[in-house]
């Protein structure tokens, strides 16, 4: 699946978009932040676009559920 990568780079606060083929969101997530790396940018994501242009949640922005033993 290819997906649509937004973000920016922390440094000098330039936009930056890329299109990564990946089976899923993080791993593209990932790839892109490696590519990123090895020209020298420290990317930020803003999004993550998949198919039909939605805009998929990125797991680290959900709330955390604790579970207590009794």
């Amino acid at each position: 699946m290819t997906y649509l990568i937004v973000g920016l780079d922390r440094n000098t606060l330039a936009p930056r978009h890329e299109n990564i083929r990946a089976d899923n969101p993080a791993t593209a997530r990932r790839i892109a932040r490696a590519r990123a790396e090895a020209l020298g940018l420290s990317l930020v994501v803003a999004a993550v676009i998949g198919p039909n242009s939605s805009i998929l949640p990125d797991p680290a922005d959900q709330p955390a559920t604790a579970f207590m033993a009794a």
